[in-house]
């Protein structure tokens, strides 16, 4: 059974290797303004029927944890696709199906 999916084990494995790029290199650029992190906050509070924390830091209208946060999100997705990518290659060179 393995044999019979084994050639697409490379394409797939260049596909999460690309994607797992792509995620790294979002994770570079993405950035959480302001204005964002505290729309974010009033519906979160919102829904707990709290009131909002609206306490922050900002850096040329962005905010920093909510960025920093954002970034960690991309990185640990590039991560996991990085990972799909050596598994499958791992697998493609383990496979004997000639």
């Amino acid at each position: 059974m393995l044999c019979s999916i084994y050639y697409y084990f490379p394409h797939a494995s260049a596909f999460f290797g690309m994607a797992s790029a792509g995620a790294w290199f979002y994770s570079c650029f993405v950035k959480v303004t302001r204005d964002q992190m505290v729309a974010r906050r009033i519906k979160k509070a919102h829904l707990k029927g709290e009131k909002p924390n609206l306490s922050g830091v900002s850096f040329d209208g962005k905010d920093i944890s909510e960025t920093l946060s954002a970034q960690s999100k991309w990185n640990a997705i590039g991560a996991v696709m990085a990972a799909f990518a050596v598994g499958l290659q791992s697998l493609s060179l383990a496979v004997n199906c000639g």
